[in-house]
């Protein structure tokens, strides 16, 4: 189980503007539970691909995963966000990051992040 690459991964398509990454590993039911709301695969897919994102770099620190049986994993760790605000302002903020996957016809799938942000 390598749910870090998973995530990296994500990451790297959010910065890219890439929502045909996520749309091919997020699960149809999946959800992400942020301090900015409440988003379905089908509201944040199409926000992806906009690349409306000021994020510009992220660096993930004390990851740590779980099995959960044979087909299903967690992934929690803390992440730190760059970016820029529309003002052209650079910003940084941290979250506290949870995922949930679950492997289907070998594959992993994104089922369910969440993020808090730190105090």
């Amino acid at each position: 189980m390598d749910l870090l690459s998973l995530e990296r991964k994500l990451w790297d398509a959010n910065l890219a503007g890439d929502g045909e990454f996520y749309a091919k590993l997020l699960r149809d039911d999946a959800v992400v539970v942020s301090p900015w709301g409440t988003m379905t695969k089908e509201q944040a897919v199409p926000g992806i691909t906009a690349n409306r994102n000021p994020y510009t770099r992220y660096e993930i620190s004390e990851p740590r995963e779980f099995a959960l049986g044979p087909d299903g994993g967690l992934i929690t760790y803390r992440v730190e966000v760059h970016g820029k605000s529309d003002a052209g302002e650079p910003f940084s903020h941290t979250v506290f990051a949870t995922s949930a996957y679950a492997r289907e016809d070998g594959d992993w799938r994104a089922v369910f992040h969440q993020q808090t942000l730190e105090a």
